[in-house]
């Protein structure tokens, strides 16, 4: 018997060895000519130029869980850089062609889907370039801080050999911060609409009141029921009067995209309904990107600033203890995006104004008037210390400091007051942009949609909330001593004994404590920036000729000006008949959780 065995087991071994060997010797050659550099190169070498994925029978473990990954990611499309390998590799596995190649198709296919799932598809260093080019444009601190993950596709590989699995690496890699998951179920969820036809686009160019009848009105609840914004309306799918419950559904949509609550179908909801659902995939995924190189503090208790939302969240674990709207750096001024620690408050603040603002903003009023600025309590010293000396402006030829880069050798200071631009209360996270959080006297700004209107500093809606907040987790905070302090101007400074990490983002698409998904306009053109330096394939569509391009956009305009013409009558026609299709696509579609009130949503959403 055991005999046998050994001849069996000796049969066995014979019959496989020369088409491994044979496919070892194969991506030896093909990787010495012309892989050399390849991620893959040191792996193979390490194995003795072995197949990573393939048996004589297929794939091997690993490779089936490869393809299986690839295969159930519901967020592949035709633009990603690993779509067209996998196709391949697909076509290759069908047809049984097992070889050297295919194995190192295998391995390109890994490398290029583990680097996307790793780093996403923003080419870092192109983008470094452009912001380089915008600091020598504005003269200023233009800057986003950006941290590597801390993965490595070559290492998971190596260990996934040696157990025999992945064991859950995929899932592993994703980040576990700023709600990512949450992104990318909503990314999923597009990109099944996307792929059942997407949305009309729709043009209305008046404006719509409620109780109006227009004929865009089918299309537009179409889209609110699409994206989760209408729900619960007995109203037919197919009416053309926007009637008040899809009103509601207006003003939700409205919150999620930035805009004022009002149930009119204005200029700014316009613009958002002219817009394709690829236009939405294109910005969460590129979100998704961004939080992949983010470095959000592990802290119980942290502070989350983001820039296109204007709003700045005090969280303690998954709590959320406040939040208040945000006014940030001006786009020829913008605010740096990166990660700190809060370490003090002050007080009654001085202000010490850089000399940028005094050369771009002053200098023309001090030329005309030297005392110009004493009203504001704004006065010029020698030095910055306690006790520098006080310069009268009068003395100074502020004219040979126009248009040149000449020093001041005086700087100007503001002393504590209500009149202060930095209000009462400044908290610092000392960094090299000299950047910090404030009060201001401009309380109004914060009832603009836009906020963007400082020199890059942060002004906060409520300062005094947010020191109250802080003293919850700083005993040495007296709220009571500290609010005293501020109906004086003495100036006063305090260290937090409980340091506070905060994070400046810049995320044009996000999802809010309430699981409901936002999106912002791209306030410093970072967005386009990003999308320009993407690492990923071009859909393969033909190209036209401008001619053509033109011939069809003036037939696409005809097109809808006929559509205008139509009668009321066969507008309502048509949507009946589709009536049964858009029923169809909302079963298929899963809707978001409803938010707890519609105060969370005001509050979050603008």
């Amino acid at each position: 018997m055991k005999r046998v065995l050994q001849i069996t087991l000796l049969a066995t071994t014979l019959s496989l060895v020369p088409l491994q060997a044979a496919i070892a010797d194969d991506i030896k050659k093909s990787i010495e000519s012309s892989a050399k550099k390849a991620p893959y190169a040191t792996i193979y070498r390490d194995n003795l130029y072995e197949p990573l994925w393939l048996t004589n029978n297929g794939l091997n473990n690993l490779g089936k869980e490869l393809i299986d990954q690839i295969k159930n990611d519901k967020t592949l499309t035709p633009d990603l850089p690993y779509y067209k390998l996998y196709k391949r590799v697909k076509k290759a596995l069908k047809k049984g062609a097992y070889s050297a190649q295919l194995d190192l198709l295998i391995s390109r296919l890994y490398f290029a889907y583990m680097e996307n799932l790793i780093k996403g598809s923003i080419d870092w260093n192109s983008f470094d370039a452009e912001i380089a080019k915008l600091r020598k444009k504005y003269d200023y601190s233009v800057a986003w801080e950006h941290y590597a993950p801390p993965f490595s596709a070559k290492k998971i590989l190596q260990i996934a050999q040696l157990n025999g699995s992945f064991q859950n690496a995929f899932e592993k890699v994703e980040p576990r911060k700023f709600r990512y998951k949450e992104l990318k179920k909503y990314l999923e969820k597009y990109i099944a609409i996307a792929n059942s036809g997407g949305w009309k686009r729709v043009y209305p160019k008046t404006t719509i009141r409620v109780g109006d009848s227009h004929p865009a009105i089918p299309a537009i609840r179409k889209r609110l029921k699409l994206v989760g914004d209408l729900n619960g309306c007995s109203t037919p799918m197919d009416s053309t009067v926007y009637d008040s419950c899809m009103a509601k559904a207006i003003k939700r949509f409205k919150l999620r995209h930035g805009i004022k609550a009002s149930s009119v179908i204005g200029k700014k909801i316009r613009r958002e309904l002219k817009r394709p659902v690829s236009y939405y995939i294109q910005k969460m995924r590129l979100n998704l990107d961004r939080i992949k190189w983010s470095n959000r503090k592990e802290s119980r208790v942290r502070i989350h600033l983001n820039i296109p939302a204007f709003r700045l969240y005090l969280y303690d674990g998954k709590q959320l203890v406040t939040t208040m709207r945000v006014v940030t750096g001006k786009p020829d001024h913008p605010t740096p995006v990166f990660s700190d620690v809060m370490t003090s408050i002050v007080v009654n603040p001085y202000w010490r104004i850089p000399e940028s603002i005094v050369k771009k903003e002053m200098l023309k009023h001090l030329i005309k008037n030297p005392h110009y600025y004493d009203r504001q309590h704004k006065y010029l010293y020698k030095g910055w210390g306690p006790n520098a000396q006080r310069v009268d402006p009068a003395t100074v030829n502020w004219r040979k400091y126009l248009n040149n880069k000449k020093h001041i050798p005086y700087h100007f200071m503001q002393e504590p007051s209500n009149k202060n631009a930095l209000g009462k209360i400044k908290f610092l996270f000392p960094n090299k942009y000299s950047v910090y959080i404030h009060d201001t006297p401009s309380k109004k700004l914060f009832f603009r949609e836009t906020r963007a209107f400082s020199h890059g500093c942060m002004r906060i809606q409520k300062p005094r909330e947010l020191l109250e907040a802080l003293a919850l987790y700083n005993s040495n905070i007296n709220v009571d001593k500290m609010m005293k302090k501020l109906a004086t101007n003495k100036n006063t400074s305090l260290g937090l004994r409980r340091k506070i990490p905060i994070d400046i983002t810049y995320f044009t698409s996000f999802v809010d404590d309430y699981g409901n998904l936002h999106f912002r306009p791209d306030v410093y053109g970072y967005d386009r920036l990003q999308l320009k330096s993407l690492k990923r394939a071009t859909p393969a569509t033909p190209k036209k000729s401008t001619t053509k391009h033109k011939t069809k956009k003036k037939k696409k305009k005809d097109k809808v000006s006929q559509k205008k013409n139509t009668t009321h009558k066969k507008t309502a026609t048509k949507s009946t008949a589709k009536k049964k299709t858009v029923t169809k696509t909302h079963k298929s579609t899963p809707q978001p959780k409803k938010p707890k009130s519609a105060y969370e949503v005001i509050e979050i959403g603008y």
